[in-house]
């Protein structure tokens, strides 16, 4: 795991709206029954963050995602929950904080449900103990993800999953995941497991999405495009995908008609 990575450069671009679209809709989906779960995110950064700090106005990435968004009139419940959310950080109007993945999921999950969050930055990870601080069904563990998940699986509670996102920064993360994933869906095979990665020019996404297709569970693979990459301004990355392992009936639904109302906002 990179020790440089800081996600406050990136929060809010349109990666992270793909990402967290999908927490939410397998979140909300996974908590309609009554039984508990658990839930775990692998690289959880500092949970909240201020977008109205120096680190992202520096890039600002989110001005072409959750700011071009919440600027547009978008007609759909997922979306409308999704900003729900994100309003109850920012109770005067505006758009100061911003909740990452981890808190979504700490804000969705219900009291009995059971959350880990993995962090090994050290400055990130004395903020998301901050961010976490309120949710008592929460906790923070500063230690590598990949490795920390499996000694959670299977769960007590027989339900849940993970969401695994590293910044793929080190390029060794394209195979590790994949394989994190085998280990893990040995001991859990019901579990829902979610790996967001970039689409960048270098094309080491592909390996992953090759090993994961071959993993023995129901496999769905999701990719927004939303930047040309043969463009000759273009820099970087320019889409992401999502893989998700046992995806939740009627998500894959869900997901696909709100594909086609954000994806062309954010091109």
């Amino acid at each position: 795991m990179s020790l440089s990575y800081q996600h406050i450069y990136h929060a809010g671009n349109p990666a992270d709206i793909h990402k967290h679209l999908w927490l939410m809709a397998v979140l909300r989906y996974m908590t309609r029954k009554d039984k508990p779960l658990f839930w775990a995110d692998t690289h959880a950064g500092r949970g909240l963050y201020d977008l109205s700090s120096k680190e992202a106005a520096k890039t600002a990435e989110a001005a072409a995602g959750i700011q071009k968004l919440l600027a547009a009139k978008i007609d759909h419940v997922l979306w409308q929950d999704y900003v729900a959310q994100i309003k109850k950080y920012n109770p005067r109007g505006g758009l100061g904080s911003y909740p990452g993945s981890a808190i979504l999921a700490a804000m969705l999950l219900r009291r009995d449900d059971r959350l880990s969050c993995f962090e090994l930055h050290p400055q990130e990870f004395t903020h998301l103990q901050n961010s976490l601080k309120k949710y008592r069904h929460s906790h923070a563990e500063k230690q590598d993800g990949l490795r920390g998940l499996g000694a959670y699986m299977p769960p007590p509670q027989k339900r849940g999953g993970a969401l695994i996102d590293p910044s793929y920064e080190i390029k060794t993360d394209y195979e590790a995941v994949p394989q994190a994933l085998a280990r893990n869906l040995k001991k859990f095979p019901q579990g829902v497991f979610m790996v967001w990665y970039p689409l960048l020019p270098a094309g080491r996404h592909e390996i992953l999405k090759e090993q994961c297709a071959a993993l023995e569970a129901e496999v769905l693979i999701d990719e927004w495009i939303y930047a040309d990459p043969a463009a000759p301004d273009h820099k970087g990355m320019y889409g992401s995908g999502m893989v998700i392992i046992n995806p939740p009936y009627t998500v894959p639904e869900t997901m696909g008609a709100l594909k086609e109302i954000i994806l062309p906002l954010l091109r």
